[in-house]
């Protein structure tokens, strides 16, 4: 299993930019963190958690205390990948209020190398995840290489296809095919860097009917051809 780190942060408002292949989850301890990527600017209080996904170039500033969770890559489900980047902040409920508090008193009490954190963070992480997907966001993620259209999933949901795609656009930022698209590249990006694959295949395994179309949308997602992003992966970019 992956190693989770805590720091305690406790810094002015100079903002910090840097780039790794973990995640974090913020949980505030006082005054407001403010984190960007991907052209968006977050700040959250103590009332809330924020997620960075792994891999992506951010920025933050903290005025106050905070508590980072360094995540491994491998924990996070590819799947995950894109809905998270569309929703990296989670509200504290009253459900959710003695979890943050019982992971701030191990953190005190224990190390951030206790187990115990361990398997606190594991829930946290589940709920961050499960809060923000609906039957549809489900389904996606399970079924991301089938056809999928819109009037399928709004049925899941029992909306009429224009009110669903409406609603989706607010839940996650995007709209469902833009979605669909994000999940499918996430899953090619994990089979490219892992197998040897030819890139057609690949494309049939994520839901792509030929490698031409397949190309065109990794390219407008990641900026690259497959076969770039994999000798760019073989030589450790």
């Amino acid at each position: 299993m992956g190693t989770i780190s805590v720091y305690t942060y406790d810094t002015d408002k100079n903002i910090q930019r840097h780039q790794h292949p973990h995640g974090h989850i913020i949980v505030v301890l006082e005054n407001e963190f403010q984190f960007s990527f991907s052209g968006r600017t977050y700040r959250i209080t103590a009332s809330e958690v924020g997620f960075i996904p792994p891999g992506v170039p951010h920025e933050y500033s903290c005025s106050g205390k905070a508590l980072t969770l360094n995540i491994p890559a491998e924990m996070i489900e590819p799947g995950d990948i894109a809905l998270l980047k569309e929703n990296c902040v989670m509200e504290i409920t009253e459900d959710l209020a003695p979890l943050i508090d019982l992971i701030k008193r191990e953190v005190k009490n224990s190390g951030p190398q206790d187990d115990s954190l361990r398997y606190l963070f594991y829930y946290l992480y589940d709920k961050f995840v499960s809060c923000h997907r609906t039957p549809s966001l489900r389904y996606i993620n399970e079924h991301y290489a089938e056809d999928l259209s819109i009037a399928q999933l709004a049925a899941m949901e029992n909306y009429n296809p224009s009110y669903f795609a409406s609603l989706f656009r607010k839940r996650t930022g995007t709209m469902p095919g833009n979605y669909i698209k994000r999940v499918r590249i996430e899953k090619a990006k994990e089979i490219l860097g892992t197998t040897r694959y030819r890139v057609v295949d690949v494309a049939m395994q994520v839901g792509y009917r030929n490698a031409s179309s397949f190309t065109r949308a990794f390219r407008a997602v990641v900026g690259v051809t497959p076969n770039q992003y994999r000798r760019n992966v073989k030589r450790g970019l």
